[in-house]
């Protein structure tokens, strides 16, 4: 873990200060606040992101895809008008009406369902590259740490957006529920067009459960890496890990020594992204006593700073924690 810690750094040794040695003794919100005091977390060098890019080619493109689904889910055309035809008024005609303008949502929703699945897949690699015990000091080894986590953090912040536009589109479980209930029929359609926007049944039972919780996108980042953390047998490492990228986060926005408005703004999310997975995957929760997160610390820092759709960046982390609201 001290090889991590001085890579984040940037330092060229593993050295563990005297002070910092002390402050292990004392309680955990003190630790997060002394351990790591001299730990700034700077992220906004465009070598951390191009490290990403070169080195870890899929993480980038599930990001990119997360990020052109989101675009397209911004312009969601509802089917709520042909629909509430189809139901006042059930003639064929209508129903497929209804179908011909709810096919193309369905198959988009079906992308970003997809989409969730390959955050399943790439949390763990994300998690494992940054808790493996790394031995080599050089340069791009302290971009690939940085790189890493703002990877993690800018794939959180996509899932943030995503349930954030969830929430604000009810059309989006009315049109999915619609299709599931005249799916029957849809499949007996004689219409090209139609019949190609078919999800297969086991498909679309999946679907319906991914999109019944209120924040699916954010569940499958935080279901992922609590799984990684069970199935690794060593929990306290992947905490401490969380831990320390969230006291680097910390202090360089508390410290106000981010190298740029986008490396604070980089640091918040980090922040709050270690908080919600640090909370779920912690048996005790983010506020427990034995906690080495200062959670009130860091929620009234964050106050001051928005995230997905312009929410304060404390409410997000409430609301996406499981023993915080």
């Amino acid at each position: 873990m001290g090889a991590l810690l001085s890579l984040l750094r940037g330092s060229s040794s593993g050295y563990t200060s005297a002070s910092a040695r002390t402050s292990r003794d004392t309680e955990p919100a003190a630790r997060f606040s002394k351990q790591f005091s001299d730990f700034i977390l700077n992220l906004g060098d465009s070598r951390n992101a191009q490290y990403v890019v070169d080195n870890f080619p899929e993480g980038d493109r599930v990001l990119r895809a997360g990020q052109a689904l989101l675009q397209r889910i911004r312009t969601y055309q509802d089917g709520s008008n042909e629909i509430r035809a189809a139901i006042s008024q059930p003639t064929p005609e209508n129903e497929e009406a209804a179908w011909r303008k709810i096919g193309p949502s369905v198959v988009l929703l079906r992308e970003c369902f997809e989409h969730s699945q390959s955050l399943d897949r790439i949390i763990p690699d994300i998690l494992d590259e940054l808790c493996s015990q790394v031995n080599d000091y050089d340069l791009g080894k302290t971009d690939r740490n940085r790189g890493l986590a703002r990877l993690l953090a800018d794939l959180m912040q996509s899932a943030f957006a995503f349930d954030s536009l969830k929430s604000s589109i009810p059309a989006i479980q009315n049109d999915f529920s619609y299709y599931r209930r005249t799916l029957p029929r849809m499949i007996k359609s004689q219409n090209d067009d139609i019949a190609s926007n078919v999800i297969p049944h086991e498909v679309s039972n999946q679907m319906s459960l991914f999109y019944a919780y209120h924040n699916p996108m954010v569940k499958t980042v935080v279901d992922s890496a609590s799984q990684f953390a069970k199935d690794s047998r060593n929990e306290p490492l992947v905490l401490d890990c969380i831990s320390a990228l969230a006291a680097g986060s910390f202090n360089t926005v508390k410290q106000g020594k981010a190298d740029g408005p986008e490396s604070e703004r980089l640091c918040v999310l980090v922040l709050a992204t270690c908080c919600i997975l640090y909370d779920w995957i912690s048996p005790q929760g983010i506020g427990s006593a034995q906690s080495s997160i200062d959670v009130k610390a860091v929620l009234d820092m964050v106050s001051e700073h928005t995230l997905a759709d312009s929410t304060p960046a404390d409410k997000v982390v409430r609301a996406n924690c499981r023993t915080l609201r």
